[in-house]
Parts: structure tokens; C-alpha cells; sequence
């Protein structure tokens, strides 16, 4: 790629233009209107670096003076231990497409991918992710964002030292979007509310998502696994119950077109064996109700996360200690983001 002109997004000279040294591309993931390239940053800092290229639909127009919504939104949120960080942007245009490119930190794999390859977490990992993924989505709740896609291929993570980041922000929204459909969140991470036909946007969903993934974790496999949206409203009705007239009020969606029953429990679907605390962790979560639903900032406080709090920090399998989990210099950093709102930001649907 070589020198390109781009414009720095977070620190000092935020915003200002810089000229990027960008050696060595090399495809790492692909899809319809993206794609992520490796890369070796050599100026005006050396590191290794992930590129998405993002471009719009041809049908869709975009104003001039427009920024990406993907770059708007990452530039919004404070660097965070467990967001991916967006260091630079810039545009360039092929074959007169303009291509949006985003310069972000790289991680050397994802939790599908360590999936695919038959790695497991055990107990203490899954713990580990687990409070990173919820303290991200606690961030993103803070700074009135809602990611909408949280699945096991947007975390990111050096699994060797243990940090996991949550990536992807291209279906990204600000608190109070209006949603035009409710084909958001990849199915198996859906919360009913959308399955159900609701397009009212709360940072509830990504609570669901998150714990579904939680599930995951632990066990390697999704927690409901649909063939299809019908399936899966098939499959949570069959767990939860069928929902009551004031949860499907509270949902502000239809009521599901399937056979009414009270549901057998998330204690007998996991089994006996999956552990007890984590249950009750899914438990506070998974529930129809988006208002009653634990948020992020309780979630973490859950006694799921209590070994983490152990002092000396526990060794994982590795050998080496749990990495820093205070967030005490990101609330620093964010701290005009946070001005003025509750660590605990309610899921009402206002």
C-alpha cells in the first residue's frame, strides 16, 4: 500500500492528519461489503495492524460530507481494553468505489475460529472472556451504543495472554435509532424481542448476545441453535415458557406464532451437569422482559466472576496470571463520555 494520507482518531493530534507507512497487506477475512487485511505499520508508529475496506451497496448514495457510520461510532468510544481500537482512517476509491478504511488493532485470531481448531476454555477462560465481554458491552452501554451483532466471530482475542476485544462495529447504533427491521444480531444470539417482530433498539439485545456467548464459552456450542427465526422462536418458547401479556407488551412485539407452553427450564435444557452459578448467571439474563434483564454493569458483579477477584490473580492453564481487569484507567479516559450518567444504565425501551 505504501504512504497514504489518513486521519489519527484517538490521543494527541486526534483528528488531525498523519501520513500512515503500510507494508506487507495480506488477506485475513472476507464478506459482501468488506474485507480485513494483516498489515505491517511502519510509520508513524511500528505495529502490526488490521485494515478493514468497507463499501456501501451501489444502490445505496451516500452524502459527500457523510462519515462512515462504522467510523463515527468507534471514533465515539474511548479506548477501552476490551473494544477494538480504531488508531487511523482514511478513504481511497477502486474502480470509482469509494472504499472506507479502518486501522485497528490486531488480534491473531477469534473465538470461531479457536473453535474450529477443537480449542475449548476451560473453566477459568471462559470466566475470563465472559467479564471481558460484559465489561465491553458495559462500555458500550455507557457510551450509549449498541453493537447488535455480538457472536463468537466478532471477539477477537490473543488467547495466549488472555485479552479478548469485541470487533465488528459495522451494524453498530446510538441509543434511541430508530430500527426500520428486526433482522438484527445473527440468529442463534437473537433475543426474542426481535424474534418476535419488534424493531425497538435497547442495549438489552447486546445482553442477551452476550449471554448466549457466556453459554458458549463453557460449553463450545450455541445455547439455542434454530434452523431457521421460526426454529429459534420454537426453541426459546420451549425453554422459557410462552410469553405473558404483559411480557409481550414490555417486548413491544407480536406475540410468537407457536404452541403455547410453560416451558421446561433452562435447568433441564443445559442438564444437570452445567455449573449452578453460571446458570443463575443466565438466569438474571435470559428472560423475556428487556427491562428486567440484568444490565452489563450488574452482570460483572455476578458471583460467576468471583475467582477473577482473587488476590494474588489466579494462573490459567498457561501458567500465567489473568491479565489487568480494573477499569480505573478507562473511566479516566472516558470519563466526558460518562459524565453525568449511571454506571448501571436501565434497558427501558425510551
Amino acid at each position: 500500500m505504501g504512504v497514504i494520507t489518513a486521519y489519527r482518531v484517538h490521543g494527541k493530534g486526534e483528528g488531525d492528519e498523519v501520513k500512515l507507512n503500510i507494508q506487507g497487506e495480506r488477506v485475513c477475512g472476507s464478506g459482501r461489503f468488506s474485507n480485513v487485511y494483516l498489515a505491517d505499520l511502519i510509520e508513524p508508529e511500528t505495529r502490526k495492524v488490521a485494515i478493514k475496506n468497507s463499501w456501501e451497496p451501489k444502490n445505496v448514495a451516500v452524502a459527500k460530507d457523510q462519515v462512515y457510520p462504522e467510523i463515527e461510532v468507534l471514533s465515539h468510544i474511548p479506548p477501552h481494553p476490551n473494544v477494538v481500537t480504531l488508531l487511523y482512517h482514511f478513504t481511497r476509491k477502486i474502480d470509482k468505489q469509494v472504499i472506507h478504511c479502518l486501522v485497528l488493532d490486531y488480534f491473531p485470531d477469534d473465538v470461531q475460529k479457536l473453535r474450529e481448531k477443537g480449542i475449548r476454555f476451560d473453566t477459568l477462560d471462559a470466566q475470563l472472556y465472559s467479564y471481558q465481554l460484559f465489561s465491553a458491552v458495559n462500555c458500550l452501554c455507557n457510551c450509549k451504543i449498541i453493537h447488535l451483532d455480538i457472536k463468537p466471530s466478532n471477539l477477537v482475542l490473543n488467547h495466549a495472554e488472555g485479552v479478548l476485544k469485541l470487533a465488528d462495529f459495522g451494524n453498530a447504533v446510538h441509543f434511541g435509532t430508530v430500527g426500520t427491521s428486526p433482522y438484527q444480531v445473527t440468529r442463534y444470539y437473537r433475543p426474542p424481542e426481535l424474534l418476535f417482530g419488534s424493531t425497538i433498539l435497547t442495549p438489552a439485545i447486546d445482553v442477551w448476545s452476550a449471554a448466549c456467548v457466556t453459554y458458549d464459552f463453557i460449553t463450545t456450542r450455541p445455547l439455542f441453535k434454530g434452523r431457521n427465526s421460526e426454529d429459534q422462536v420454537k426453541i426459546i418458547v420451549s425453554v422459557l415458557g410462552y410469553p405473558t401479556a404483559e411480557e409481550v407488551k414490555a417486548m413491544a412485539s407480536s406475540r410468537p406464532r407457536v404452541h403455547r407452553s410453560t416451558g421446561r427450564g433452562l435447568d433441564k435444557y443445559v442438564g444437570a451437569d452445567f455449573d449452578a452459578i453460571a446458570l443463575s448467571l443466565l438466569r438474571d439474563v435470559l428472560v423475556y422482559d428487556p427491562s428486567k434483564r440484568k444490565t452489563a454493569a450488574e452482570v460483572l458483579k455476578h458471583d460467576y466472576f468471583e475467582p477473577l477477584r482473587q488476590m494474588p490473580p489466579p494462573k490459567r492453564s498457561n501458567g500465567n496470571a489473568i491479565p489487568p481487569l480494573a477499569m480505573d484507567r478507562w473511566r479516566v479516559l472516558s470519563k466526558e463520555a460518562d459524565e453525568g450518567e449511571d454506571d448501571s444504565p436501565t434497558h427501558g425501551n425510551n
